[in-house]
């Protein structure tokens, strides 16, 4: 086990409250862009708990998850197209 890699990950999950204070405080446009935070940021978690607990296979699920937080947050952009 890497120790630097999990203590960043717990300082990159530190990172994602003020995104998620801004995604239900703000606007609709300042909700799109925490959340676009908020997903990069959960694969960058993943990624590195996967190098910091050495396990190699468990790197498909951050590479997946970014496929689909890209889709998803096309569908959350064009949902809120009106109010934008």
């Amino acid at each position: 086990m890497n120790a630097d890699f999990v203590a960043t990950a717990i300082a990159m999950l530190a990172c994602v409250i003020p995104a998620g204070i801004v995604m239900v405080r703000g606007t609709a446009a300042d909700a799109v862009v925490g959340y676009e935070f908020v997903t990069a940021a959960a694969v960058l978690v993943f990624a590195l708990l996967a190098e910091g607990f050495g396990r190699s296979g468990l790197f498909e699920f951050p590479v997946v998850l970014a496929l689909l937080m890209y889709g998803s947050g096309l569908v959350f952009v064009r949902t809120l197209e009106r109010s934008l």
